[in-house]
């Protein structure tokens, strides 16, 4: 066996994060605004299938799938069948690193993107939230030069 659960089937990264949203177009205003998304798929979900796939009669979705921060997914869904969540019950959180938190914070706020607060420092970091048009929380994160993000620490690799 491996070392974890999928590592013999070959895991190789997140896919992409799907959002479940109210207005369609107002998040993808958003999501192209704020952070370049670029489509690459545009599509209406109905029909028999989808039918079955949900369990509802006359089920529809639309789903518009983008990269944002180079070649990173994200995917937008309408439903016709479930009122989407309501902010104070989002329970998702996106990150963004960039290269200059507190630039990024002028601009955002700027045009008019609310924002939770001025970045503050965490340790090897400094930070803010952003809420896209739905409420699901965005943090914009800024590494301090030192900090290793992403490497586990020897003590974190033991069961």
């Amino acid at each position: 066996m491996g070392e974890f659960l999928l590592d013999e089937v070959g895991l190789a990264r997140m896919s992409h994060v799907s959002l479940e949203v109210a207005d369609l177009e107002r998040a993808r205003a958003f999501y192209r605004d704020v952070f370049g998304f670029q489509i690459v798929l545009d599509q209406e979900l109905a029909g028999p299938e989808f039918e079955t796939v949900t369990g509802v009669a006359g089920a529809e979705s639309k789903l518009v799938r983008g990269l944002v921060a180079g070649n990173s997914v994200v995917q937008l869904f309408w439903h016709s069948w479930r009122e989407p969540v309501a902010p104070e019950d989002q329970r998702t959180l996106m990150s963004f690193e960039v290269r200059d938190a507190s630039g990024a914070h002028e601009r955002l706020s700027a045009q008019g993107v609310p924002c939770n607060s001025a970045p503050v420092e965490f340790g090897n970091s400094w930070a803010f939230v952003i809420q896209d048009p739905d409420g699901h929380p965005i943090e914009i994160i800024e590494w301090k030069p030192d900090a290793a993000p992403y490497r586990a620490s020897a003590s974190a690799r033991q069961p």
